[in-house]
């Protein structure tokens, strides 16, 4: 391009009159500043868009990870809402047994046995978001794409903070039931071990075990409730940055 410029300025100089030398030598002069600024432009213009390019490329990749984040969440949301449903429905089975005309402490105790006591932990599929905070190149993602991102981000925390704290307290409950005597389950082991239930002190202290239990139970669905409704709030978080993100890629 500028060698093109160039033959130009030069025909053009030679077709000046001989005696005109000054004003030649200085369009000369003049031309190959215009040609070297030319030149230059040109350069930062490719350097531009190569960078640009670089950049665009990244920024795929990081849509590309933070897709496969998603897809990984979305499958995992909605592994743990059945989850927690299905605790949430056998403590309401628990419930209907008090539908029984009669009930005695031993009946109450068996039927809390059958409630299931194992808990549900929470860890979400957010490296990509944690490694782009880190590194800055999460400034890369258009702004309201990345205000949603990090919110996002912060509602899982703040899920997995709070089904912790929930956890706690129902751990803090069944151990009391311990410390009475019994412990989920223990009933079927020693019913035919009388001088070690006596000796463990289940029958006096049944009544403060079934409060214990039933008080832990009761924070167990309480935080199932909760969490399967924050899941279901994150899970179209989710649906709204994926297609968010989509777009963006058709952008580029």
């Amino acid at each position: 391009m500028i060698k093109f410029f160039r033959r130009i300025r030069l025909r053009l100089l030679s077709d000046m009159p001989v005696g005109n030398k000054f004003s030649k030598y200085l369009l000369y002069a003049i031309g190959e500043v215009v040609l070297v600024v030319i030149g230059i432009l040109i350069a930062l213009q490719i350097n531009n868009w190569n960078e640009n390019r670089k950049i665009g490329d990244i920024r795929i990749t990081i849509y590309q990870n933070l897709l496969e984040d998603l897809r990984s969440d979305s499958n995992y949301i909605d592994e743990k809402i059945e989850e927690f449903n299905i605790g949430i429905s056998a403590y309401d089975s628990y419930l209907d047994s008090y539908k029984a005309s009669t009930l005695s402490m031993h009946d109450v105790l068996n039927n809390q046995n059958k409630l299931d006591f194992i808990t549900t932990t929470l860890r979400f599929h957010n490296s990509t978001v944690t490694s782009l905070e880190n590194t800055g190149e999460i400034k890369l993602i258009p702004s309201y794409l990345r205000k949603k991102i990090t919110a996002f981000k912060r509602d899982q925390d703040y899920l997995i903070e709070t089904n912790t704290q929930w956890n706690n307290n129902y751990f803090d409950r069944i151990e009391n039931a311990g410390i009475y005597g019994s412990q989920p389950h223990l009933q079927n082991r020693i019913k035919d071990h009388p001088l070690l239930a006596e000796r463990l002190g289940v029958e006096d202290n049944l009544e403060k075990i079934i409060w214990s239990i039933e008080i832990a139970m009761l924070y167990k669905r309480m935080n199932e409730q909760n969490m399967v409704s924050g899941l279901k709030k994150l899970k179209q978080e989710l649906l709204y940055i994926t297609e968010s993100i989509n777009t963006e890629i058709t952008k580029n």
